[in-house]
């Protein structure tokens, strides 16, 4: 199944890993395909600093 993701989803996802979003995305690659934008990639590099200070 495909599954388009907004860039909020993935940052809650990155931020909590043990939620019910995070472990949908980062535990079913082989049941579901998951898309979204190029912008996607841009906002994760230019948020990555902050990113790791909170994980």
């Amino acid at each position: 199944m495909k599954i388009i993701v907004d860039t909020n989803i993935v940052f809650s996802a990155i931020l909590k890993p043990t939620s019910r979003i995070g472990d949908l995305l980062l535990n079913s690659d082989k049941v579901f395909s998951f898309y979204s934008c190029h912008f996607l990639i841009q906002e994760l590099e230019s948020h990555k600093d902050k990113l790791l200070q909170l994980c």
